[in-house]
């Protein structure tokens, strides 16, 4: 994606407060599964706030409505940050580090990189983390329609649930180097 592309942090931000109060009003009005779906359909067309906002859902949960889901948290948080969105790609920074870390600590890599692919050294980690995450993604092939159905149980976090997403950085780290060494 062309760094021109993505979502700033702030605007990121305001839209993602934004609709995550929509969601949490929702809950006291008792319209939540209509806001709540309302937010997964934009989510599915691509929306990358909407992604970042049903991730956080995902991830906290709401009480006696929907149970948190380490899956499609990860999911939607990295789908937010393959599409571009700042915020997302800053709450997703802990998860990407040790690959982003094998990238930066290759200068030459990074100098290369910042030629051909137009980045520098304000934008250069967004951009790296937004190529993990799109790579991230390509390795998964989860269908996102199976990422918004909503589960009795709650699934939390386990290194057994984490291991795809391990897996997936760990192969999308390779295809990331290869890009932006060429």
């Amino acid at each position: 994606m062309n760094y021109e592309n993505f979502v700033k942090r702030d605007d990121a931000y305001k839209k993602f407060v934004k609709q995550r109060k929509l969601v949490i009003d929702s809950v006291q009005k008792g319209n939540f599964a209509d806001v709540f779906s309302n937010l997964c359909a934009d989510a599915l067309e691509g929306d990358s706030v909407a992604e970042d906002c049903v991730a956080y859902f995902f991830n906290k949960g709401i009480s006696n409505i929907l149970q948190p889901n380490y899956e499609f948290y990860m999911f939607w948080q990295i789908l937010a940050g393959a599409n571009g969105n700042e915020f997302a790609l800053e709450k997703i920074e802990f998860f990407l580090n040790s690959a982003l870390e094998q990238i930066v600590e290759d200068t030459e890599l990074v100098a290369n990189a910042m030629r051909k692919q137009k980045m520098d050294a304000s934008n250069a980690l967004m951009v790296i983390s937004n190529m993990l995450c799109e790579a991230i993604i390509d390795h998964l092939n989860f269908d996102a329609v199976d990422f918004v159905k909503v589960k009795d149980e709650p699934s939390l976090y386990s290194t057994e649930k984490n291991r795809p997403f391990v897996d997936a950085l760990n192969a999308g780290l390779v295809d990331v180097v290869n890009f932006l060494a060429q």
